[in-house]
Parts: C-alpha cells; sequence; structure tokens
C-alpha cells in the first residue's frame, strides 16, 4: 500500500481527485501571486499545510485558515493592485470547490446541478469585488489604511450573505 492509498479514499472518482488537487493548489496560487515579494516562510508553510489538510478533508476548518492566512497576508501588505482581483477570484473558487465536495461522500460524484447552482452563487458573490476594489483605489492612501480592503470584502461577503439569505426560497 503506497502513502497516497492511505490518504485517499477508496472509490475516489477521477473528478473527486482533480477537484482535490485543485482545492490543494489555489490557495498556493493566490499567495504565489505576491511573487516577486516572498512571503514568510512560516505564513507560506501554513498556507501549504492548511490546503493540503483542506483537499483532504473539504469541511475542515483548515481551510478557513488557509483562507484567512492568504487574505490577511494580502491585507497587510498594503497591495491593492490587480493581482489582489485575481486572488479573490482564487479564493472563492477554492471555496466553491470545498463546498461540492463537502456535500457528501469522497466517492460520489459531484451533482451538475449542484456545481451550476454554486457556480450561480459564486459569481453573484463575484459582482461586488470590483467595485470594492476601485473603491479602495481611489482613496486616499494616507487617509486608507492596509486593512481596509480586508474589512470591505468581509462586510459586502456578510451583506451578500444576508441577502441571499432572505431571497432563498422556502424548502418544505
Amino acid at each position: 500500500m503506497s502513502a497516497l492509498d492511505r490518504v485517499l479514499t477508496p472509490g475516489l472518482t477521477t473528478g473527486g481527485l482533480v477537484l482535490r488537487v485543485v482545492l490543494a493548489l489555489l490557495p498556493c496560487a493566490a499567495l504565489a501571486l505576491a511573487l516577486p515579494e516572498v512571503p514568510h516562510l512560516i505564513v507560506t508553510a501554513l498556507v501549504v499545510a492548511c490546503s493540503l489538510r483542506w483537499a483532504v478533508t473539504p469541511d475542515h476548518p483548515a481551510g478557513a485558515a488557509a483562507l484567512l492566512l492568504v487574505g490577511g497576508w494580502w491585507a497587510v501588505h498594503d497591495v491593492v493592485d490587480w493581482r489582489v482581483l485575481v486572488v479573490a477570484v482564487l479564493l472563492l473558487t477554492a471555496h466553491v470547490v470545498a463546498t461540492l465536495l463537502a456535500h457528501g461522500p469522497a466517492t460520489l460524484p459531484v451533482d451538475p446541478r449542484l456545481a451550476g447552482l454554486w457556480l450561480r452563487r459564486a459569481l453573484l458573490a463575484l459582482v461586488p469585488v470590483p467595485v470594492a476594489w476601485l473603491a479602495v483605489r481611489g482613496l486616499d492612501a494616507d487617509l486608507a489604511p492596509s486593512w481596509l480592503w480586508l474589512v470591505v470584502a468581509l462586510v459586502l461577503g456578510a451583506l451578500l450573505v444576508l441577502t441571499s439569505r432572505l431571497l432563498a426560497p422556502e424548502v418544505e
């Protein structure tokens, strides 16, 4: 029995394996966009470790840790160029992939209707990202602290969740 066989669930579909690899790579890619500035070794190691754990168990809190580490790194480094938009897409994609994988056992293939539903929700969540980015870019750098982007993203995310909860059809 190889080390890979011990980590992977028996009966894991090829699509499930591909999604798990993508899930492991997305937060790492979002942090790698910081290059040529190299993130601290501890941050990089934590993001890689949390991403790998998240890929193995998509409903594990390590996923939130990976997202928060990457988002926090970007927030404290005064970066509000075009890369922040790509990071937002990568982190949201990772969240959606993990949500799809967490909807059932590893041996269950992802339902295309469920994937379509979460794709639509992700696109809805991306709508305010360029608006918030433009607002942050337009603010005076002396008056707008570096953490403002993260606060704006969290507030907009909370508003989107609240809106989707209020507008969601009731299940009988």
